[in-house]
C-alpha cells in the first residue's frame, strides 16, 4: 500500500510539475526526489502508519467473520482501506504542495518537478523539501523502514497461504 501512496504522490507532483513547465521558458527548476521525501519526513511517516494501522484493523475484521460472510467483510474492508488511503494521500498532497510553494518563493525557483523528470541540470532541492516539511529523525526513519518490510514479508506470507488454500480447494475439487 505504501507504494501506491508513493505512485499518487509522484503521478501528481508529475502532472502538476508539466502544468507548469509547459507555460514557462525558465532556468531556473529545482527538482525533488518526492520518494525519498515520503520517506524521511515527519508527515510521511506519520501518514504511513496511520495508513497500516487502518489496514491491521480491518485484516482483523476480516478474519474475525466466519466463512458465510467474509467475502462481503473483505469487500466492505477494501473500499474502506481505498477510501481512507485516498484521503490519507489527498492530505499529504496538500501538505506537500504547500511547502513547494514555499520553497520555490525562497530559493527563486520558476518550477520544482519530480527528480525522475530530470535528465539534466537544475538544482536539487530535496533536503531542503525535507527539512521543509519536518525532517523525521534517524530512529523514526528506521522504525519506518522495518515496518514497511515487515509488512512486505506479513503481505508476502498471506498471498502464499492464499495461494495454497485455492490449491488445496483446486486438488479437492478435482479429487471429487
Amino acid at each position: 500500500m505504501n507504494k501506491r501512496i508513493k505512485s499518487l504522490v509522484l503521478s501528481a507532483t508529475l502532472v502538476a510539475s508539466m502544468a507548469i513547465l509547459g507555460g514557462c521558458g525558465s532556468n531556473n527548476i529545482g527538482y525533488v526526489d518526492t520518494m525519498k521525501v515520503a520517506n524521511s519526513t515527519e508527515k510521511g511517516i506519520e501518514i504511513t502508519k496511520e495508513i497500516n494501522a487502518k489496514k491491521a484493523e480491518l485484516n482483523k475484521k476480516i478474519e474475525a467473520a466466519d466463512d458465510a460472510s467474509k467475502q462481503n467483510v473483505y469487500n466492505q474492508a477494501s473500499q474502506e482501506l481505498t477510501a481512507f488511503t485516498n484521503a490519507k494521500a489527498q492530505e499529504y498532497r496538500q501538505y506537500q504542495e504547500q511547502k513547494i510553494n514555499e520553497l520555490v518563493k525562497e530559493k527563486k525557483l520558476d518550477v520544482i518537478i519530480e527528480k525522475g523528470a530530470v535528465v539534466g541540470g537544475g538544482a536539487d532541492v530535496t533536503e531542503d523539501l525535507i527539512t521543509k516539511m519536518g525532517k523525521a529523525s534517524e530512529a523514526q526513519i528506521k522504525e519506518a523502514e522495518e515496518a514497511a518490510k515487515a509488512e512486505e514479508q506479513q503481505e508476502a506470507q498471506q498471498n502464499a497461504q492464499q495461494a495454497g488454500q485455492a490449491a488445496a480447494a483446486a486438488t479437492t475439487e478435482s479429487a471429487q
